[in-house]
């Protein structure tokens, strides 16, 4: 939907793949790329920016846009999200009179390798079918094609695959591997990224297969338990992390951001997650944030929390 009279902004670092999307994203067609100030934008700031600018496209990472203020940027046509696991609830918050997009590619694809149509209401959105060019695999430990439904990590093959990490020839040959699906000698990406299919085709994000942690014994998915706080009354945005304050002792911490006028109490955060989750998913400990920690590419800086 980009054409001569639409404003690209340009808001992902160049440090980041994305830049280049948005790049492209807007030349080709002749819309304006738009450039803010140095610095990096979010919460307030960036709804200012999208209103003053007149944005009418930009993609943005989940963590950056649930600090924005959805009532604030009533332009803004088409937003499209990538960089992470986007949560249903930013989907029906931004998707009501704009479309919307989820896009998913690791760094060793060349910025996109799936792409969803357009989505709307309260669903955790797909991430959709491989861009042109681009072929994916859902397989099992075995290299073997799974059925739609069915949990397996995801591979990429195409034009956009990377040929390695510059000297790094084992890591290169971990992650770079022979696709048996593809002419001789083709290889494709193993991502790391746990997936499946769904009856009408698209591909789900589950979690990662290396996010797993494990506490006193059990085997859990940050993932589940972020997703349990974010659902909680008065919380905007969740994290889960593994602390090792003393040697030996590992516990999972929640940190929590409060939607707009909320206040929220963190021994109350922790009574109400323990009636959703099994005793040794719940943290150990509930701390409120004024926000989360974000990377110099706007993701979640997990090292700071």
């Amino acid at each position: 939907g980009i054409g001569p009279g639409s404003r690209v902004l340009q808001l992902a670092s160049l440090s980041f793949d994305a830049a280049v999307m948005e790049t492209l994203m807007a030349w080709p067609s002749g819309a304006a790329l738009v450039v803010p100030e140095p610095g990096p934008l979010a919460g307030e700031m960036l709804a200012e920016k999208l209103n003053e600018l007149r944005i009418s496209h930009a993609l943005i990472i989940p963590s950056v846009l649930a600090s924005v203020p959805v009532g604030r940027v009533p332009g803004f046509d088409c937003l499209i999200v990538g960089g992470e696991a986007c949560p249903d609830r930013l989907v029906a918050q931004w998707s009501p009179g704009r479309r919307m997009f989820n896009a998913y590619g690791p760094t060793e694809l060349t910025i996109a390798a799936t792409l969803s149509g357009a989505i709307s209401g309260s669903v955790v959105p797909p991430i959709g079918r491989p861009v042109r060019n681009t072929r994916v695999f859902v397989l099992d430990e075995q290299l073997r094609l799974v059925p739609p439904g069915v949990t397996g990590e995801l591979y990429v093959a195409g034009a956009g695959v990377a040929r390695g990490y510059l000297g790094r020839p084992a890591l290169t040959a971990e992650r770079f591997v022979s696709c048996p699906f593809g002419p001789q000698g083709e290889r494709m990406y193993r991502t790391g990224d746990l997936v499946q299919w769904t009856a009408a085709g698209d591909l789900e994000f589950v979690g990662r297969a290396d996010d797993q942690v494990k506490v006193r014994g059990f085997r859990i998915e940050p993932g589940e338990v972020e997703a349990v706080l974010a659902g909680l009354d008065g919380v905007s945005q969740a994290a889960v992390a593994v602390r090792e304050d003393r040697p030996g002792d590992k516990r999972l911490a929640g940190y929590v951001v409060p939607a707009p006028g909320a206040m929220l109490d963190p021994a109350l955060l922790r009574e109400a997650a323990a009636r959703m989750l099994p005793g040794y998913m719940v943290p150990s400990a509930v701390v409120v944030l004024g926000a989360l920690p974000l990377s110099p590419a706007g993701k979640l800086h997990r090292r700071a929390l």
